[in-house]
């Protein structure tokens, strides 16, 4: 290193104390500036590797969580077409009873005249009933 630093000192011209002097700071200063950018360029490339890592990480959890809220839904959505399904049957079965209660009242012919008279519906309502 010294024969070089010679070297350098030689081949500008100045053999002075001065020269050499100048010449160690240069190459001090190339030296560190070297090291100052190989260390950001490690730093940034492991800054990079560590968001890309990051990243990936986040992304797939996301992608967990989201096939999990769809699971989720799904199933949430099958109780709710079974309850749908179930509360349509009893609406059927109970249009169907109404009708048929329908029917057998206009068979009985009750529908054209009261049960008991209006009186006696009347003197009951006085009383009050059981």
């Amino acid at each position: 290193m010294t024969w070089l630093i010679g070297q350098i000192a030689l081949r500008t011209g100045l053999g002075s104390l001065l020269s050499s002097l100048i010449t160690y700071a240069v190459i001090a200063a190339l030296a560190v500036g070297g090291y100052w950018l190989w260390s950001s360029h490690l730093y940034n490339s492991g800054y990079s590797d560590g968001s890309a890592h990051e990243r990936a990480a986040w992304v797939a959890q996301r992608e967990e969580d989201q096939a999990r809220r769809d699971a989720k839904n799904a199933a949430d959505q099958r109780k709710l077409n079974e309850i749908e399904a179930e509360n349509l049957e009893l609406e059927r079965l109970l249009a169907q009873t109404h009708a048929d209660l329908e029917e057998a009242l206009k068979a009985d012919n009750a529908d054209q005249k009261p049960a008991i008279s209006k009186n006696i519906a009347k003197a009951i309502n006085a009383t009050g009933r059981p």
